[in-house]
């Protein structure tokens, strides 16, 4: 008989300590085996917990300590440094049952799925359970969630905090783009997930693969500065437009991009916010022509 199909689950992780070490918790009681978690530090310090998680489980847990900051990057890097071929991908600040795993894989499996989007419950707010969940509006460039579902079927794209892919589909696409890591890095996964759409994998939602997000109020690649985030939230709403949009789709998306500057204006009272709204969604729209950004991280070291 032949082995089993691992499954590695990246981590991506920036200065989350506490949080780290319950999801590491979560993710070694795991059912499924082979299993390799695969943790992509961005941290100035390696947590203590986190450090003697991953000292009791060399053979599961992976800890490569890296020296760039941003979250597409550290995707990347977790994909071209994982030991199997199905990929999760999960943040730092998550809680999950023992199925999770198994359950990605079992949905990677189906005839023409190359990414599944799983399951999200969060602490944040209500669920949102009225809409299919993943779905892009390609008019106004509005990615829509409604990942608290507990069904089955096709999506139009995944939420960072828990998706997964096969190795093939991310380096037959190109990986995850990094011109997206600005500010927050908005839509980076939305971004891959149209890609691999249009390159013919199916995106299909999995309400069983599912987590609890926590929404840690710091660390990771949140934003505080105002002008900051709008002037990144252009820059990537932009680029959507130019690469997941026909012609006639933009003037409308554009115009919706500028009534989200509008709003973020009046509400802080920050004029200087549409400002930074157009000269991102010009450098976004610009950036939006070229193919996706993606190092190779194979070849280069990490501590």
């Amino acid at each position: 008989m032949s082995e089993p199909a691992g499954v590695t689950v990246v981590v991506p992780t920036l200065g989350r300590g506490g949080y780290l070490a319950d999801c590491l918790g979560d993710l070694l009681a795991q059912q499924h085996r082979p299993l390799e978690v695969l943790v992509v530090d961005q941290s100035a310090e390696r947590d203590p917990a986190a450090a003697r998680l991953a000292a009791r489980h060399p053979g599961v847990i992976s800890h490569h300590r890296v020296g760039f900051r941003g979250l597409p990057r550290a995707r990347n890097f977790g994909w071209q440094h994982a030991r199997y071929e199905a990929i999760v991908f999960v943040d730092d600040d998550i809680r999950c049952g023992p199925e999770l795993a198994a359950e990605h894989l079992r949905t990677l499996r189906l005839p023409g799925v190359g990414v599944v989007a799983g399951g999200i419950d969060t602490t944040s707010g209500p669920a949102d359970v009225r809409r299919r969940p993943g779905i892009y509006r390609r008019w106004t460039a509005t990615p829509l969630r409604g990942f608290a579902a507990r069904t089955e079927g096709n999506a139009d794209h995944a939420a960072g905090c828990n998706f997964s892919a096969w190795r093939s589909v991310l380096a037959g696409v190109g990986g995850f783009d990094e011109s997206l890591g600005t500010g927050a890095a908005l839509y980076e996964e939305l971004d891959f997930c149209l890609r691999a759409g249009r390159a013919g994998y199916r995106v299909y939602f999995n309400g069983a693969a599912r987590l609890t997000h926590l929404v840690a109020p710091g660390g990771g690649c949140r934003v505080e500065r105002l002008r900051e985030h709008v002037r990144a939230l252009a820059h990537n709403r932009a680029m959507m437009i130019r690469r997941h949009g026909r012609w006639y789709h933009a003037p409308v998306a554009a115009l919706r991009l500028a009534s989200l500057g509008l709003s973020h204006a009046r509400h802080y009272r920050e004029p200087l916010a549409l400002v930074d709204c157009a000269t991102g969604g010009v450098r976004g729209f610009r950036t939006g022509g070229r193919s996706p950004a993606c190092t190779d991280h194979r070849r280069e070291g990490e501590s």
